[in-house]
């Protein structure tokens, strides 16, 4: 895709070693910026790349509107790389339109271009977690996912087991093909999609996963990856939910074994689905990660209004 005069090429796995180099220097805690999900997600967020000596600037389109994602450099490349992207877009035609921003980038990028204006959608903050609390589920805001950890013990303590996920691909691959079945959400649809990508291809995103077997059959399985060198991402969580208690044994299962250096879990957001809030606030998140869509003009739609 030729865009403005530079030549973007759709992201694929062979830009897995170069990503994961550039991910490293922009050193970024934010879900949308984790290789994993950058990668499982090009069905409803096609990604399109341009690489320079000192960044790589990533273009997603997101229901018909292209957007930049934080240019994945050293802080001090930060500036140029948000100039030529600007440049980019206005000899394309197009408004200059950023998403998935952390504050601190927000904050820089505003005191650079102060006619820029950013919005928060609280739909797209992260929930972060300390992992010893996932694992232990100590603490007295903690008691009824303990309980529920508790109910699930005493019903499958000793016909449960957890395995190392790559012995159970065709057995996860059949769980996903039945969670969630008879609900035609199209996120649904596309996480499917993304949750079959990844373990088609487990063995190259250097990710880690895990599956819970109770009477010898997969009755769940998670999937993680580095968000940082102190925070794990979980990147996929799948499970029957009509067992009591299989996701907090999963989760803790697998932060139990894997990760165990991390201090921090990030669970990602909860995309405006009441539900999901609801269960990541039981689960007292030790702070969210605000994120930020900047764009170039105030009077452009924001999605939720315009703030400094």
């Amino acid at each position: 895709m030729t865009f403005g005069d530079m030549d973007f090429s759709p992201l694929n796995e062979n830009d897995i070693p170069l990503i994961k180099k550039y991910l490293a220097l922009a050193g970024y805690e934010e879900s949308n910026h984790n290789l994993v999900n950058l990668l499982m997600w090009q069905n409803q967020f096609p990604l399109f790349k341009y690489i320079s000596d000192n960044w790589v600037l990533l273009l997603g389109i997101h229901q018909g509107t292209l957007f930049l994602y934080m240019p994945l450099c050293e802080r001090k490349y930060l500036d140029d790389a948000i100039e030529q992207a600007s440049a980019i877009f206005h000899k394309g035609g197009i408004n200059f339109v950023m998403s998935a921003y952390t504050k601190d980038v927000k904050e820089q990028i505003l005191e650079k271009h102060p006619n820029f204006c950013a919005c928060s959608p609280r739909e797209s903050y992260d929930y972060v977690y300390e992992r010893e609390k996932l694992v232990t589920l100590s603490g007295k805001k903690l008691q009824k996912r303990r309980n529920h950890y508790n109910g699930f013990m005493k019903t499958y303590g000793d016909r449960y087991k957890f395995e190392p996920i790559e012995g159970y691909i065709e057995q996860c691959k059949d769980l996903l093909k039945s969670w969630k079945d008879d609900d035609n959400d199209d996120f649904l649809y596309y996480e499917r999609l993304g949750t079959e990508y990844v373990l088609d291809n487990f063995q190259i995103l250097e990710a880690k996963g895990g599956c819970l077997l109770i009477n010898d059959k997969v009755e769940g399985f998670i999937i993680g990856s580095y968000g940082s060198k102190r925070m794990v991402q979980i990147n996929i969580e799948k499970a029957n939910d009509q067992i009591r208690g299989i996701y907090q044994v999963l989760e803790s299962e697998f932060l139990s074994r894997y990760f165990t250096e991390c201090e921090l879990v990030n669970r990602e957001d909860d995309m405006g689905k009441q539900n999901l809030r609801d269960a990541k606030m039981a689960s007292v998140p030790l702070y969210l990660i605000e994120k930020y869509r900047i764009c170039e003009e105030v009077k452009h739609d924001c999605q939720g209004g315009c703030k400094g």
